[in-house]
């Protein structure tokens, strides 16, 4: 289906039936792309398969986004970095080193 393969924006819900848990993780990492994922589920078992999502942001019993002051990440070609948080504020910065010799003490 390319709506499963292709990137969507809205409030859009795909649903596809898989024989478990390990064809899900491979059909939902198995695209270009990698914004978010939402898994529903029990959560331990939510938790085990969020660690083998390749998507940038999973969310458990819910959307994908993060609370507040955590980065919204890509993954893939979907988005480019990190945006919002300390993580997602570095991008926008120039590390630089800047060092100097010290005379030597008489």
């Amino acid at each position: 289906m390319e709506i499963i393969r292709e990137e969507t924006f809205g409030p859009i819900a795909c649903l596809m039936q898989v024989e478990d848990d390990a064809e899900a993780v491979v059909r939902a990492n198995n695209t270009p792309y990698g914004l978010g994922a939402s898994i529903f589920g029990s959560s331990e078992r939510a938790h085990q398969i969020a660690r083998q999502m390749t998507a940038g942001m999973v969310g458990i019993n819910k959307g994908c986004g993060g609370a507040s002051g955590t980065p919204w990440v890509g993954a893939r070609q979907s988005g480019y970095g990190f945006h919002s948080g300390r993580d997602g504020h570095r991008q926008f910065a120039q590390l630089r080193v800047i060092s100097e010799m010290q005379p030597e003490a008489p």
